[in-house]
């Protein structure tokens, strides 16, 4: 009974008030309505077989929409997003590549709605 009044009961208007507190800042974030930012991220081609270049038109940029809390996405800028085209065991040819949200790292709280173009068209040449 001494352990229910010295840790539980001492200062419950203290707890209490920390309670409601937290409770009130949760709802308030909770609260935030969902909101849509569109940003032209890089494309980055990575492992590019050794002995081949990217040649013709190639797509360098996407235009990324991305759904999440307001002042998630108020902090976000183009620079903090890339697209991510992994080009192992390419050999030279030409490829349409599909483009989907696993290759985009988006930050806590951010999801992919749409990625335009979906497909990459890259050829890929012997230098």
């Amino acid at each position: 009974m001494t352990f229910l009044r010295k840790w539980v009961l001492h200062n419950w208007g203290l707890k209490l008030l920390a309670l409601l507190s937290s409770f009130a800042l949760w709802a308030m974030y909770t609260a935030e309505p969902l909101a849509e930012a569109a940003f032209e991220a890089p494309v980055i081609f990575r492992n590019v077989t050794p002995g081949t270049d990217l040649s013709g038109a190639v797509a360098w940029q996407a235009r990324v929409v991305l759904r999440g809390r307001a002042a998630v996405l108020r902090r976000l800028r183009a620079e903090d997003l890339a697209l991510n085209v992994d080009l192992a065991g390419r050999g030279a040819g030409e490829y349409t590549i599909p483009i989907g949200p696993e290759q985009l790292e988006v930050p806590l709280g951010a999801e992919v709605a749409r990625i335009t173009p979906g497909v990459i068209r890259i050829r890929l040449a012997p230098r």
